[in-house]
């Protein structure tokens, strides 16, 4: 059965929650849709986040390591709502790309960034991203975003940004977060972190079968040396290697550890 918010602090992993950063709720003329918009995200204190109202399992790995594909599945497996974060670091390289900006140009990207305002809500069980009222995420597999979201993600304002975005999220629902710096620095409080990879040569033909034509080692390399966040597995992360296991496998496993931890899981 999907999550259904509940109110109480006694529902599993519900914290006593602390006082929120204030929201503004949207409603649309369909018919039980609800959108909320989180106001103010950069201001949400490390302290509140400590008192997270929802579990967040956080999921950090490789270029084609399945991670997107196992977390999607865990998602529903436990009736939580997937965040993809990385569609929202290629969104803004979309965005940047629309307008001609020069993406090694930081100065041009933090002012850019700066003035096109950056939303994201959950919506219909779904992330919903606007960048300057835009919807990018139509956009977010072609190939020039590929070779270029590694140096949007790099910029420390772009960052700082998303990751306060990404936040406010889990005032709303239960969440399972796809990234590279979810455990680390997004989420470090969480109990719930999973660290995926698989072997260079398993990761290189996956991406040839999904059409795309990055260079995933290049990539790897440049996130896990940027100054800001670089992709690293967090110390209390739990690994798991993609590369000859399927998904059902891994989520076996990994619900397996949920429950050591203390996540109650649905039947």
């Amino acid at each position: 059965m999907p999550w259904v918010n509940p109110a109480e602090p006694t529902s599993p992993l519900c914290f006593q929650t602390a006082v929120a950063p204030q929201i503004s709720r949207k409603t649309s003329t369909k018919k039980y849709r609800t959108t909320f918009l989180v106001s103010n995200r950069a201001s949400l204190s490390f302290s509140w986040l400590l008192m997270m109202p929802h579990p967040v399992i956080a999921i950090d790995g490789t270029a084609a390591s399945g991670k997107s594909t196992f977390s999607r599945k865990l998602a529903q497996r436990l009736g939580y709502v997937y965040v993809n974060t990385g569609a929202m670091y290629r969104g803004v390289t979309w965005y940047l790309q629309e307008k001609q900006t020069p993406l090694k140009d930081i100065d041009a990207v933090t002012r850019e960034i700066a003035n096109a305002g950056v939303e994201s809500w959950l919506e219909n069980g779904e992330l919903a991203f606007r960048i300057a009222g835009l919807d990018p995420l139509p956009h977010v597999r072609e190939a020039r975003i590929n070779e270029a979201v590694s140096l949007v993600a790099q910029v420390p304002a772009v960052r700082s940004v998303l990751v306060a975005e990404q936040q406010g999220l889990a005032a709303h629902a239960p969440l399972v977060m796809e990234g590279r710096d979810i455990g680390t620095a997004v989420f470090p409080q969480t109990p719930y972190k999973f660290y995926i990879d698989a072997n260079a040569e398993v990761r290189a033909q996956r991406r040839q079968l999904q059409g795309e034509t990055d260079v995933i080692q290049k990539r790897d390399v440049l996130d896990q040396q940027r100054a800001v966040s670089p992709l690293t597995c967090a110390a209390d992360a739990f690994r798991l290697d993609s590369s000859y296991a399927s998904v059902d496998e891994l989520l076996v496993i990994a619900l397996g550890h949920l429950r050591a931890r203390g996540l109650t899981i649905p039947a």
